[in-house]
């Protein structure tokens, strides 16, 4: 049998070998760039256009923010953060406030260049309609991985 002074130092052992190993998988972290790495694009955004069903052209301002990161695979995954993107009738002043995240997953080999169609949703204070807004991005990504995109053309569609 084993004695309790055999099995506490063993678990001594066990406990200084794991703390040394954390230590060094940390330092291992800092010292290396990560395979991996996420890449940003900013895309700001100023657009004035008819709200039919509102009566009067809608201002739509704020910035895209496109987050993306290389998989094992070679493609990218990522997404659209609509940050501070807001609305306001240029007659009335009725505000609308975005709501979306959109994600995106771009399939290797690189170089690429793509068109794709995003959409997020304006909400009105109140009863009054809301806006489905639909962008087409055009979307580069180089065969550095790295990625452009612009808008080229939004559409309002009116929305209960």
């Amino acid at each position: 049998m084993v004695s309790s002074r055999t099995i506490r130092l063993l678990m001594g052992l066990l406990f200084w070998a794991l703390g040394g190993l954390a230590a060094e998988l940390v330092l291992l972290s800092l010292l290396i760039a990560p395979l991996w790495a996420a890449t940003s694009t900013t895309i700001p955004l100023e657009v004035i256009r008819s709200g039919d069903c509102t009566g009067e052209d809608v201002e739509l301002s704020g910035t895209i923010h496109l987050v993306s990161q290389t998989q094992r695979d070679g493609s990218e995954v990522g997404h659209f953060n609509w940050q501070n993107v807001s609305g306001v009738g240029l007659t009335s002043g009725t505000t609308y406030r975005a709501s979306t995240v959109d994600t995106f997953r771009l399939e290797a080999p690189f170089p690429s260049d793509i068109h794709s169609v995003r959409s997020l949703r304006l909400i009105s204070p109140g009863p009054g309609d809301d806006m489905l807004v639909m962008f087409l991005f055009h979307i580069t990504i180089n065969a550095n991985g790295e990625i452009t995109a612009e808008v080229e053309d939004v559409n309002f569609e009116c929305v209960g």
